[in-house]
């Protein structure tokens, strides 16, 4: 077989058919060797794959369509006796089946496009010729795997799924993401980002969440819980809403930032922090200039600061807003993405 495709797609369509003749024999109680209908519906179907594949360099495929074209031509004689009739009916269906190829081919374009656009949307590079390649296939479903080194320790690895709507459309269905730590191999973690949700994650965000950061979507903060899994395994998604009351930008205003001394510079840091990234700044202390990275810690309605060399630091500021609320009061307006 040739490598270049590994999948006889012309037996596949075939397979396909004959499931669906096996389906009406058991629901009706008929072959196409007794129903006149079911014969002529047969033969369309071997016509439209023989048309389809053709052109196809396949060997196993032109075999295949060796025998198809031989099946064709004893049912044609069968339903149509007449030469005559099955010349016209040939020219016919011929001009037809190349018009609905025509048409599916369009279709096929636009959906590629489609999916394609949600694959960089999500934040993944330029998959377009491993997605061609892969919808060619006639496959139902398919994955695209992607691993790389995010730093000297850490590593993440994408699949990325897809698989047919009711209207024989490929779709996203979302992506499995897995960060490994080499430091730590104890804490590597996985989670399955499902695409078509209310909150569609990106791919530098479910990084942020399976670093343990929170990450906002819909005026919602979102943190996977290491601790709480379902009985497949999953981490638990937990969701802090809008009544939860995190006022980002009050909290940051709570300590000095050289950062925030504009709104232009507020919302920049707002906009990277609601993604769950780690945000290099400024601490100005005793008219001392250090350098802090921050991070949203919408549980405890507060900040996560961090020295130069990442080490977790406490702030007057992040004592007051923790020993503000107290525990009771962190859990309401917590809502668990599995219990919904």
């Amino acid at each position: 077989m040739n490598p270049q495709f590994p999948a006889n797609r012309v037996e596949m369509e075939f397979s396909q058919w004959k499931a669906r003749e096996e389906r009406l024999g058991t629901l009706f109680s008929i072959t196409p060797a007794e129903n006149r209908s079911l014969l002529a519906e047969k033969l369309r179907q071997f016509e439209r794959i023989r048309t389809k594949y053709r052109s196809s360099k396949n060997i196993e495929e032109q075999h295949t369509l060796r025998v198809l074209k031989m099946e064709i031509q004893r049912m044609s004689k069968q339903l149509y006796p007449s030469l005559i009739s099955r010349i016209l009916r040939k020219i016919i269906t011929s001009t037809q089946n190349q018009l609905s190829l025509l048409s599916e081919a369009k279709k096929n374009e636009r959906n590629f496009n489609s999916l394609n656009e949600e694959v960089q949307r999500i934040g993944f590079p330029d998959l377009s010729e491993k997605l061609k390649n892969l919808i060619g296939k006639e496959q139902e479903n398919f994955s695209i795997p992607l691993s790389y080194c995010l730093n000297e320790k850490e590593k993440i690895t994408h699949s990325l799924s897809f698989s047919k709507n009711a209207e024989g459309h490929f779709e996203v269905d979302g992506f499995k993401s897995s960060l490994q730590n080499n430091s730590r191999p104890e804490d590597s973690r996985e989670y399955y980002f499902k695409n078509g949700q209310e909150n569609n994650f990106k791919v530098n965000e479910a990084y942020n969440l399976l670093s343990g950061r929170s990450v906002e979507h819909n005026q919602s903060w979102f943190q996977l819980d290491f601790n709480d899994r379902d009985a497949s395994g999953s981490y638990h998604l937990k969701e802090f809403r809008n009544d939860y009351a995190y006022d980002l930008e009050k909290t940051l205003k709570a300590i000095t930032l050289k950062e925030i001394s504009s709104q232009y510079e507020m919302e920049k840091l707002k906009n990277a922090l609601r993604q769950g990234d780690s945000v290099s700044a400024v601490l100005i202390k005793n008219g001392r200039e250090n350098q802090i990275y921050i991070e949203a810690n919408p549980q405890f309605r507060s900040l996560n600061i961090y020295d130069r060399h990442f080490r977790k630091i406490q702030t007057a500021s992040s004592k007051n807003q923790a020993a503000a609320f107290p525990k009771q009061s962190v859990q309401k307006g917590i809502k668990s993405k599995m219990q919904q």
